[in-house]
């Protein structure tokens, strides 16, 4: 007997990924993930061992980052369960965790040094440097401790979606002896921000990326190359400044070569992700692969994903590198030939890979497709690909998902444009159902042949689910992405009544009567500028969107840097490019009833858009209109937010669409 997906099977569904292989590539550890009935996450690192089942490696419940030691008898991660982010150590011979950090601020990441004895950090400092982590005693002082939540804001980046406004601490390298009771030592200060490491293969120095020039504040994300000696010396530019964004480094197996992701600043994340080499000893890099007008990271969007990897690998011969690729709407685990720029994907050609490593020949992935939230698969070296485990398998095994169909459809300028749909699991030939447009956020991102929950939800409850890949959209190339750079609503609302129109037209089981559009962050802006724009669909739902893009200069976590959308130009300067691309020029026109969801936490998109946009839709009139707002939530709430505000915020996007286009099949008309 099998039954139909409901928005609390989110509490059944386990996720995996933040994958990681033994150096001598004979085991694997990666986390599991599942949200709680008590609101909460439990992430756990699971192990396995060819000719052997997985098995749960540690008992913490905010465990994540499994990385082994070089000589693979030891297993660290990252762990809340003493209160802050630390690192524990887990001895893979046998016995218990031991927490190898306690730094007041917390651990964003970590990495083993070649020999194994010790481990570079990311950790967040202010100007009093390491301090150990203690508990906070109570303020005797009243004027102190009624103070405490006053924020002091100095900088121009002083916040960030998903982590909150910025106190004085900041991310910085620092190293510590894998030893208990080792005390750890600073190597970098602020008011710099770090990101990313790996040793040189000396053990010497440590790679980082960071922005430590003059305009580190207002160029947050053009981070050049450092290496960071560790005897207590500045650190060392080893990539000009000024144009790249650069992340990922690691080091060829002979430590001569560096191997970087980067993207061109200026372009605003419209052009592709490249790969670069350099020498160790720093130059200009040299890019690699760019003929082949591909994307060399993670550009899917989705609502279930596991934890993500995406560090960059060389091959045993240093020949190659590895690396994922995102393409038309696929996420693929690539090598590129250093010298030739030869690619060649080493997984299916369908599915999302949302984490993989690699050791000695052997690969290890974390996958998704449409009807599978994750799999975990181990290729030996020689060996076709084996399924390791399906978390969800179990879960999902008396329930019944929508079929997912792959479409193209074409643009009025004859631009092609994938386009995907769910249909109504046990859809009947002789009925219609009603329709939901969904559209994706970033733009610069792409919807794709992974597993998305909100999407069978709807189909469980009779709807036809459409999403597609407009301009905009990466994975298509850079000319296909920079298409709407300075101008969305155009040809990007072209693709998208393309792919509806080209859904209806050869799916006659859909009811082109009842359609809806539903969209968040970037789909929230198209779905505000479409019902602003044509009366076509009966409902829609906005979600954390943008409707003022005056406001959001100065109101976004990085809202200054979609001035060089308007040409450099402010608005208090020229307005005009501002108003033309602002949903709410456009107001008066909304005749569409609306759901406008967002939430309050929201430092990308702030929640003072979706109060603009429901009081002029409320004050006019013209249009139904509700506003859905949750608390302490930030931008990517659907995604990673509270489990029981996600369950709330399906219900409720159903039960709009419910009010609107009908609760299911209608019979055909004769």
């Amino acid at each position: 007997m099998t039954r139909r997906l409901g928005a609390e099977d989110l509490f059944t569904i386990e996720l995996a990924g933040d994958i990681d292989v033994a150096p001598d590539a004979s085991r694997i550890a990666y986390v599991v993930r599942r949200a709680t009935r008590e609101n909460e996450y439990d992430q756990a690192i699971h192990g396995f061992q060819p000719g052997s089942p997985p098995v749960r490696l540690t008992q913490g419940h905010t465990d994540h980052s499994p990385r082994f030691s070089p000589d693979g008898r030891l297993l660290g991660f990252v762990s809340r369960r003493g209160g802050s982010a630390q690192v524990w150590i887990l001895p893979l011979s046998g016995g218990e965790a031991w927490q190898l950090t306690r730094i007041h601020g917390g651990v964003e990441s970590f990495a083993f040094s070649p020999d194994g004895t010790r481990m570079a950090l990311i950790v967040n400092l202010d100007e009093r440097g390491i301090e150990p982590e203690r508990e906070r005693e109570e303020e005797q002082d009243p004027y102190v401790r009624h103070n405490r939540d006053v924020k002091v804001i100095t900088e121009l980046f002083h916040k960030l979606d998903g982590e909150g406004y910025y106190d004085r601490r900041k991310p910085q390298v620092a190293v510590v002896d894998v030893r208990e009771g080792a005390e750890p030592r600073q190597l970098t200060a602020p008011p710099y921000r770090h990101s990313s490491l790996a040793w040189t293969r000396d053990g010497s120095a440590v790679l980082t990326c960071a922005n430590r020039g003059p305009r580190y504040d207002r160029e947050v994300d053009l981070n050049q190359l450092w290496r960071v000696p560790l005897d207590g010396s500045a650190p060392v530019a080893l990539t000009p400044y000024g144009t790249l964004m650069l992340t990922d480094p690691a080091l060829s197996p002979d430590g001569t070569l560096v191997a970087v992701r980067g993207t061109i600043a200026s372009e605003l994340e419209y052009d592709n992700t490249g790969l670069y080499v350099l020498p160790v000893e720093g130059g200009q890099p040299r890019r690699i692969a760019a003929e082949s007008d591909l994307t060399f990271d993670v550009r899917i969007v989705g609502d279930m994903q596991g934890p993500a990897r995406t560090d960059l690998f060389f091959s045993p011969d240093g020949e190659r590198i590895l690396t994922q690729v995102s393409r038309r709407g696929a996420v693929q685990v690539a090598e590129v030939d250093i010298r030739t720029g030869g690619v060649r994907t080493l997984t299916r050609s369908e599915g999302v890979v949302h984490a993989f490593a690699h050791a000695q020949g052997a690969l290890a992935h974390v996958e998704s497709d449409p009807l599978t939230p994750a799999r975990v698969v181990w290729t030996a070296p020689g060996s076709a690909p084996t399924t390791v485990a399906e978390p969800s398998a179990e879960a999902l095994r008396d329930v019944t998902l929508g079929p997912v169909r792959r479409f193209t459809a074409q643009s009025p300028d004859g631009t092609g444009v994938d386009g995907w749909i769910v249909e109504p699991p046990g859809r009947e030939a002789d009925r219609r159902y009603p329709v939901v447009l969904e559209i994706h956020g970033g733009p610069m991102m792409m919807y794709g042949d992974g597993f998305y929950l909100e999407f069978q939800y709807l189909a469980a409850h009779g709807y036809a689910v459409v999403y597609s890949n407009p301009r905009g959209s990466q994975g298509y190339g850079e000319a296909f992405c920079a298409a709407i750079r300075t101008r969305w609503g155009h040809v990007d609302y072209q693709d998208i009544m393309a792919a509806i129109d080209t859904a209806l037209a050869g799916h006659p089981w859909m009811d082109p009567a009842r359609v809806g559009v539903a969209g968040g962050s970037y789909g929230g802006y198209m779905t505000n500028w479409i019902v602003s724009h044509t009366d076509r669909f009966r409902a829609a739902v906005t979600m954390r969107s943008v409707v003022d893009w005056r406001a959001m200069f100065g109101t976004g976590d990085y809202g200054w840097g979609w001035m060089e959308r308007a040409g450099g130009t402010p608005p208090w300067v020229d307005d005009t490019w501002y108003r033309e691309q602002s949903p709410i020029t456009y107001v008066e026109q909304v005749r569409t009833p609306i759901l406008i969801e967002h939430q309050e936490g929201d430092l990308r998109c702030p929640i003072e858009q979706g109060e603009m946009w429901y009081t002029a839709i409320k004050w006019l009139g013209k249009a139904p209109v509700k506003f859905v707002r949750y608390a302490g939530e930030f931008h990517g709430m659907s995604r990673d937010g509270k489990p029981w505000h996600r369950v709330h915020r399906l219900r409720t996007i159903r039960e709009w669409f419910d009010a609107y286009l009908g609760t299911g099949a209608q019979e055909k008309a004769p």
